[in-house]
């Protein structure tokens, strides 16, 4: 029986069993594929500094891959039927 739920599990685990992804993860997702190489790692670097308590201000580079990545989004949203990601992430609730 150990045997028939590892397998079950494994199986659940897999992709093509996972539910889509809603228009908001999709837009997301889009968006940051889109950003360059260096926003994407300026804004890991953010992140990081943040979860440990580091940050204090953001410079000119960090704020400029923020609004790159927003920009993104509201690209990414209107070609997906939105007006705005703003709609998109009312819509998702």
């Amino acid at each position: 029986m150990k045997n028939v739920r590892r397998r079950l599990h494994v199986l659940e685990q897999l992709p093509q069993f996972q539910p889509p992804p809603s228009p908001l993860e999709q837009i997301e997702d889009r968006a940051l594929r889109r950003i360059s190489d260096d926003e994407l790692e300026v804004m890991i670097n953010m992140t990081r500094d943040l979860v440990a308590g580091v940050r204090q201000t953001i410079s000119e580079r960090e704020s400029a891959a923020v609004a790159a990545l927003n920009a993104t989004r509201e690209t990414e949203a209107r070609q997906m039927g939105f007006r705005s990601f703003a709609q998109a992430k009312r819509s998702a609730g």
